[in-house]
């Protein structure tokens, strides 16, 4: 009885608060690296706690990588141990985070209409 309630009772509830914390409050504290259609923000707290979901912004920016963590400094476990996991042939096709989300190309700077210097006449 006791393994029952351990092993499935308190890691299901525990497995959904955890659920529950990254889509609430990775909504409401962190930081925006990426503009989104919605409020997702980053968070290395909940990160720590979650094995790397805590890097939300950057998922909802590119939901289709394997890893949460874009940089080396995002901590994401989760990602980690994948990795490793291909490695030994048990996972494959990771999709990685694309090259031009990691060292995006500078914006060209646009002048606005109304800014440009008067003609001579």
């Amino acid at each position: 009885m006791q393994l029952l309630v351990w092993g499935f009772f308190v890691s299901t509830v525990a497995v959904y608060h955890v659920t529950y914390l990254v889509n609430s409050a990775t909504h409401l504290v962190g930081t925006r690296r990426y503009q989104t259609k919605d409020d997702s923000r980053n968070s290395l707290v909940i990160a720590l706690l979650t094995f790397g979901e805590g890097w939300h912004n950057n998922h909802h920016y590119y939901p289709n990588s394997v890893r949460q963590g874009f940089f080396w400094w995002e901590i994401d476990l989760t990602y980690y141990v994948l990795r490793f996991m291909g490695l030994l042939g048990l996972v494959w096709d990771l999709r990685p985070v694309p090259a031009r989300l990691l060292h995006p190309k500078p914006k060209a700077a646009v002048v606005p209409p109304d800014s440009a210097p008067p003609l001579a006449v």
